[in-house]
């Protein structure tokens, strides 16, 4: 017998891909909770962030409060991706 991927819940489209709500919390919670994203965003973190819907993608981006340089931004992009892998399966 060959390995089956596992089957979307009924009613779900298999062509989407979603976050659980208390998982994109977590995320949010993890954010807020980073030292280094505090010291370029201010506390909490997600004031400054946006969760942005482009289509079918979502994406989280800082939301244009604080001028970042490019430094700041790469390390925005580099916790961000740390924390989505850290609470991805």
């Amino acid at each position: 017998m060959g390995s089956r991927e596992p089957q979307p819940p009924a009613g779900v489209n298999p062509d989407r891909i979603g976050i659980f709500m208390d998982v994109l919390d977590n995320i949010i919670s993890d954010l807020n909770d980073n030292p280094e994203l505090q010291k370029i965003f201010g506390v909490p973190v997600s004031r400054a962030l946006v969760l942005v819907a482009d289509n079918n993608d979502l994406r989280i981006e800082e939301g244009g409060r604080v001028p970042l340089t490019e430094e700041q931004q790469n390390t925005f992009l580099r916790v961000l991706d740390e924390v989505i892998r850290a609470n991805s399966v």
